[in-house]
């Protein structure tokens, strides 16, 4: 087993792992492929995201392969570099500078408003809902 295989397998083991880093790993590792809806959601799926590559960082530079996995996960990608300086600074990868981060938030909205599908319904209060049509 590589060096690579087995920090990300450690990884894996651990209770900081969500959806989309999860999806994260198992393209990287054996090239599967991810849901286009499995992309980051928020901050905290974001921090999932930021410390499996901090764990992995080889894999930092490869990250722009997850925009074959949707548009949301393209957008995302394409600012990747913004969202994670956001977070760092708002919060720290690791939340050591703070329990919210609503600016972070609102980035990832904003990039993800920009593209997401139809069949999005807005419920007030940040609330919102996928229907099928």
């Amino acid at each position: 087993m590589s060096d690579t295989t087995h920090r990300a397998m450690t990884w894996l083991q651990s209770h900081d792992t969500g959806t989309s880093s999860k999806a994260i790993c198992a393209y990287m590792l054996g090239g599967a492929k991810a849901n286009k809806h499995d992309y980051p959601y928020d901050p905290s799926d974001l921090g999932r995201c930021l410390r499996l590559l901090d764990k992995v960082p080889e894999w930092k530079p490869r990250i722009k392969e997850m925009a074959q996995f949707g548009p949301v996960w393209s957008a995302l990608v394409d600012r990747w570099d913004e969202i994670a300086a956001s977070m760092e600074a708002e919060v720290g990868i690791n939340w050591e500078k703070g329990r919210s981060a609503p600016k972070t938030y609102a980035l990832m909205r904003s990039i993800r408003d920009a593209v997401e599908e139809d069949g999005w319904v807005d419920l007030g209060n940040g609330a919102r809902m996928r229907v099928q049509s």
